[in-house]
């Protein structure tokens, strides 16, 4: 058995979002195509965070229409809970601070194949693979707990990068990341997008010429812009 690329090609439309009587998302229209490498900006309370925990599934929006594969699911008709699903089967969101399982580097990549039953012969060639891509084989057996910050989110990265997820949702991955990791890190998730899966990354910077983004989107009071389009 292994584990296959999963191929999005999905729409988000209306999605809105209110809490204690204030707007946090309004009326935002989103499409997510396997391979894109989407750079989202913003201010603080923007909604960032807010956003991509929702494209998630971790997250029930007030109001939203899904269309998946270009054809039209109907919200009445289309539940959360079956939204939700495919969300949560297709995207990953890595948080800025990421939480990891006790145990070795080696058990929490391992621990997404492991649940889909995947052999232990086959584990081992796929976690071993995808830490020399992250560079930590050397940490294989480390405990996590005792990792630096940049260490922590690679191992993330590593964990959901094993599954061949549609998209890997990045909030603020380098705030704490020193200028060394944050250069390791950088060509690790260059190397997700030559694999086709898709990445929304949220920053306060730019990041010019250090990360190939095709798109750059940026919200403002909770309404999503597209900005300049960048071709790398």
């Amino acid at each position: 058995m292994t584990v296959q690329l999963k191929t999005i090609n999905a729409d988000v439309k209306d999605l809105t979002l209110n809490r204690n009587k204030q707007t946090i998302l309004a009326d935002i229209s989103l499409q997510l195509s396997s391979g894109d490498f989407v750079l989202m900006t913003g201010q603080n309370g923007s909604g960032k965070s807010t956003l991509l925990k929702v494209i998630s599934g971790l997250i029930k929006p007030d109001s939203f229409s899904f269309y998946k594969n270009s054809l039209k699911t109907e919200p009445k008709k289309q539940s959360w809970s079956a939204a939700r699903k495919y969300l949560r089967q297709n995207f990953c969101y890595l948080h800025q601070t990421p939480y990891l399982f006790s145990g070795s580097v080696y058990d929490n990549v391992a621990y997404g194949l492991k649940r889909r039953g995947l052999s232990k012969d086959n584990i081992e060639h796929l976690v071993n693979e995808t830490l020399q891509k992250i560079s930590l084989q050397d940490l294989s057996n480390r405990a996590c707990n005792t990792l630096s910050g940049g260490e922590k989110q690679r191992v993330a990265i590593a964990r959901s990068w094993v599954i061949r997820p549609g998209f890997i949702l990045l909030d603020e991955p380098f705030s704490n990341m020193d200028k060394r990791s944050r250069s390791t890190s950088y060509d690790i998730i260059n190397q997700l997008k030559e694999d086709n899966i898709g990445i929304i990354l949220t920053s306060h910077d730019a990041h010019n010429g250090e990360l190939n983004f095709n798109k750059h989107l940026h919200l403002y009071q909770g309404r999503l812009r597209q900005k300049n389009i960048i071709f790398v």
